[in-house]
């Protein structure tokens, strides 16, 4: 359990972690985000409108707290294709903790939705509008994918997200995101709570009174989290969720670290230019070179006709 003198005395704020954890009294564990370069370098390097930058902030943040519940060996991909005016958020996290972020969307039909003041309270109908929220958990190899998938049905992603635990999770789920500019910089953060199972004869959850009056006590509790303390760069984790649980016990395990990973190559920017056929690739060269920026982390490539041709007849440029 962590006390108060261990709080204020051995555990300073630390930015891109998860920080698991146990709500002992309350049979309960959770997950405490918090992203700060990670997610300011995927929103600055791009000048995302800020309506965009939280929407984006938000999914980066969700998809840690996610991924860190996983036990994968490999990516993760949390992703929202709409009819809004963002169009696309696509969020990729991987096993060792790396992250990288990307926003499609139009950026004059996101500046007409910003002057109706109900777009700040339900981002997602204004923004994005109709489309679908989905999970991919890729492990390579000849590994099958794992995706689960969700309708934009809520004011909020968290709403979004809160639908998805209800229809594919099927353990009872809490969550809090939170997404700020602070001192010029970009944070986010989350926490999730599930109900640790307790089972029966036949491996069946079992529902008591007390436990249910502890699941609500729980939630009460995570929803009493602001954004402020969620993105505080001064508030440690351990002292947010002492503040949030100590009364019934929190005990901590260890953090997970998070750092931005971009995993665009030379070697992948050439596969994709090969699976595009001669005649196509003729109109994508531009003064004898052809030109891949990468959507994540805006790296900027170039090569020459001879050095695609050659990838195309089996050899290495």
């Amino acid at each position: 359990m962590v006390s108060d003198l261990a709080v204020s005395n051995a555990n300073p704020a630390k930015d891109d972690a998860i920080q698991p954890f146990q709500v002992e009294g309350l049979q309960l564990s959770g997950r405490l985000v918090r992203l700060g370069d990670t997610v300011d370098r995927v929103l600055a390097q791009h000048a995302y409108p800020d309506a965009v930058s939280h929407l984006l902030g938000e999914l980066m943040a969700l998809a840690a707290a996610l991924g860190g519940g996983l036990k994968f060996d490999g990516r993760m991909t949390a992703e929202v294709r709409a009819d809004g005016p963002v169009r696309l958020l696509a969020v990729d996290y991987t096993s060792d903790g790396r992250m990288r972020g990307y926003a499609g969307f139009d950026r004059e039909r996101v500046a007409a939705e910003m002057d109706d003041p109900a777009t700040r309270l339900s981002p997602v109908p204004h923004l994005l509008g109709k489309g679908l929220m989905a999970l991919t958990v890729d492990q390579g190899g000849d590994t099958e994918l794992y995706q689960g998938i969700v309708e934009l049905d809520g004011a909020t992603l968290a709403d979004c997200a809160h639908r998805y635990f209800q229809q594919s999770d099927q353990i009872d789920t809490a969550l809090k995101l939170a997404v700020e500019r602070r001192g010029g910089a970009w944070r986010a953060g989350a926490i999730t709570m599930q109900r640790l199972a307790e089972l029966g004869p036949g491996d069946e959850p079992i529902a008591t009174a007390e436990r249910e009056d502890d699941w609500r006590k729980g939630v009460a509790l995570l929803g009493s989290a602001t954004s402020d303390e969620l993105t505080d760069p001064q508030l440690s984790a351990h002292r947010l969720l002492y503040r949030l649980f100590h009364e019934d016990g929190v005990r901590v395990y260890r953090t997970k670290e998070l750092s931005f990973g971009c995993t665009c190559s030379e070697k992948r920017a050439l596969a994709v230019l090969r699976r595009i056929p001669a005649t196509e690739l003729e109109h994508l060269v531009v003064d004898g070179i052809v030109e891949v920026v990468c959507q994540f982390c805006n790296r900027r490539q170039v090569f020459t006709p001879a050095e695609i041709a050659a990838t195309h007849e089996g050899g290495t440029a």
